[in-house]
């Protein structure tokens, strides 16, 4: 008995030793590692649209030759500090927020203009006309676009003012951290904008310094902000793109067949983002509203006053970040899908959590 006792712990553990061992030379196998840094949360929206759609497709187009290391929630600095590290070799990519995707390729500017698309429709129809067209001047710049994923229509979030009219915006203290084409915006509608870098947002909001940011609703859930939060206005001021990107020489070192396996799904893998980030914006947007942030209303009028005004920084910014070819492009396509039948609603009019 105690002999077969014994045999069948040593089978049992030559087992174990076999899951063990294959486990080893599973980790053993990736042959390539990418760093990324990111300001998302893990676990929360984006982190959770990434970690469960984007990680097993990369996996699968490599044959699980390729595998990451992420530093998650800003431990690496905010997206300026990421693109430095790129530069140097330290991280190898990074998951960009609005200020980062502008920050590496200031031609996305372009997509965050204010009031530019009316919804998500207007956005995916044009996104996938000049998708050639952004990866080449991603690539311009020394980045491959691994993939395109949402921010969201970003909403204005208040601890001191509804932000439903343009007068509110003169007595706001709004934080700015998206770049010049978000402070030409802000000063434009006539508020104060304070620069803060977004790790450093929470702390500020509730300490005082500021009172006033345009954020999507994730950002807002993941951190905590929104309990200090008294009103949130769903106007469309603008649309925030994210973006997965790599430095070229790290996507170069990446063999043909991989690269063509990454980029021939990566439409199929970008619908389910889109739709996965989505969903959980408004779905805590509406969250945030039950718990007691106030959605505010803007009666047509004052939309009308806030959009005139916004509209100044087409021209103030073309030459600074984009030219004039792209944003014409763009515009042409988005004349092109209004034409034909397919108009959307009124920008002011949807509030997110209806979207």
């Amino acid at each position: 008995m105690k002999a077969r006792t014994m045999g069948r712990l040593a089978v049992g553990l030559a087992a174990l030793a076999a899951v063990v061992l294959g486990l080893t030379g599973a980790a053993q196998a990736a042959k390539y590692q990418w760093k990324l840094a990111t300001l998302a949360p893990k676990g929360v929206g984006w982190a959770i649209q990434v970690e469960n759609i984007f990680f097993p497709y990369i996996e699968q187009a490599t044959k699980g030759d390729l595998e990451f290391k992420i530093y998650w929630g800003g431990v690496m600095g905010d997206d300026n500090d990421c693109l430095k590290k790129m530069r140097i070799g330290q991280l190898h990519g990074a998951g960009l927020s609005a200020q980062g995707a502008v920050l590496a390729v200031p031609e996305f500017s372009v997509t965050e203009l204010p009031f530019l698309f009316n919804d998500f429709d207007e956005l995916d129809y044009v996104r996938e006309k000049m998708a050639a067209a952004f990866d080449a001047v991603t690539e311009k710049h020394g980045f491959k676009l691994i993939t395109w994923i949402d921010q969201d229509f970003d909403q204005i979030y208040s601890v001191k003012y509804p932000m439903n009219k343009l007068e509110d915006f003169s007595k706001a203290r709004v934080v700015t951290w998206s770049g010049l084409l978000e402070q030409n915006l802000l000063t434009t509608l006539g508020a104060c904008p304070i620069p803060i870098q977004v790790p450093e947002i929470p702390a500020s909001t509730r300490a005082g310094i500021v009172d006033t940011l345009i954020s999507p609703s994730i950002w807002m859930v993941g951190t905590q902000v929104y309990t200090v939060a008294k009103y949130v206005n769903p106007i469309k001021i603008r649309y925030s793109p994210a973006l997965i990107i790599v430095a070229m020489d790290v996507w170069n070192n990446l063999p043909p067949e991989y690269q063509k396996n990454i980029l021939d799904r990566r439409p199929e893998i970008q619908s389910r983002l889109y739709k996965g980030v989505r969903e959980d914006n408004a779905r805590l947007y509406k969250a945030m509203v039950q718990y007691g942030v106030q959605e505010v209303k803007v009666k047509p009028e004052d939309f009308e006053k806030i959009k005139e005004r916004s509209m100044a920084v087409y021209k103030a910014m073309a030459g600074k970040l984009y030219d004039a070819a792209p944003l014409e492009e763009l515009q042409g396509h988005l004349a092109e899908y209004r034409k034909g039948g397919k108009p959307a609603a009124a920008a002011a009019a949807q509030p997110v959590a209806a979207r």
